[in-house]
């Protein structure tokens, strides 16, 4: 049996590749942005006139000796105000002092035995750190109250002491030595390089050597029983406190802290004006054991 013929099928168009597939066409890139055109140049400022330029420089002469003269007269104003409130708080305290000791008031006999004399030093230090640290009371007139308030205080703890018990021209010693002893730090405390003057390190050692020391002897007197080293207490705080002034006199000339607040001139003055007080008391705590050692010798 024959196969039928069977006819081929009329082309209708280009075959299909039977082969793998062709890639995506690559996609169109985008051109490159045109920089931006630069920008024109700076057109130089117009030059100065001779006679611009030499009024300029006569202002600028001018300006710097008046600047440096307003520093200078608020720097002598502020020292102004703080020995001049110095000497009124001072001059108030010694007034009290030289009342108490001529009318025989004796304050170890009416307020020590209730109050020991150490808390009225403490107050003292107590108000003097809440003038430095507290914004409100170093204002006017909180501070101004809290200086009188110190000058009070440390009048009550000299006269608990052996103020009361000096004699009238033993008095007037004392006071004159303290006057020119005061003296004589705030002209060294000026005038002498600060190389020789006690820094803050040294303060701080200083101050840790004398707490020992006075513990130590404050031991001693509780433990023997000899109340008579207690003047060695007194020569430590002399010593101290007339270091403290020696520190105290160039922070408040603007020698070693520039930086320093001028408008504290009540606090710088009550510091002085307690340090001054307490002087006092040492010299006459020594002067009173020297009059009971001529007496008995």
């Amino acid at each position: 049996m024959s196969k039928p013929n069977i006819q081929p099928r009329a082309s209708t168009g280009q075959r299909k590749s039977t082969g793998p597939r062709s890639s995506l066409p690559p996609k169109p890139t985008h051109a490159a942005p045109t920089p931006d055109p630069p920008p024109p140049p700076a057109t130089p400022p117009p030059a100065k006139t001779p006679s611009e330029s030499m009024a300029w420089l006569r202002t600028a002469i001018s300006s710097g000796p008046s600047q440096h003269r307003s520093l200078v007269d608020v720097r002598r104003k502020h020292i102004g105000w703080v020995y001049a409130i110095h000497t009124v708080l001072s001059a108030l305290a010694v007034v009290q002092l030289v009342t108490l000791r001529l009318c025989n008031q004796d304050f170890s006999e009416l307020i020590s035995p209730s109050v020991p004399s150490f808390v009225w030093l403490l107050l003292a230090l107590g108000c003097v750190l809440i003038m430095g640290f507290v914004y409100v009371a170093s204002q006017c007139p909180c501070n101004g109250l809290l200086a009188i308030v110190v000058v009070e205080v440390m009048v009550i703890f000299v006269n608990c002491h052996r103020w009361a018990r000096l004699s009238m021209s033993w008095m007037a010693g004392v006071l004159a030595i303290v006057l020119v002893l005061n003296v004589l730090l705030y002209m060294m405390g000026i005038y002498l390089p600060l190389k020789l003057l006690p820094g803050t390190i040294f303060i701080l050692v200083l101050t840790l050597c004398c707490i020992v020391i006075v513990v130590s002897i404050y031991l001693i007197v509780y433990l023997n029983g000899n109340r008579y080293m207690m003047r060695y207490v007194s020569m430590v705080s002399l010593i101290y406190v007339a270091t403290l002034v020696l520190f105290t006199i160039p922070v408040i000339h603007q020698r070693r802290f520039e930086q320093a607040d001028r408008t504290e001139f009540v606090l710088q003055a009550t510091v002085l004006a307690m340090l001054f007080v307490y002087m006092i008391h040492p010299l006459s705590t020594m002067v009173r054991f020297g009059q009971f050692l001529v007496d008995h010798l």
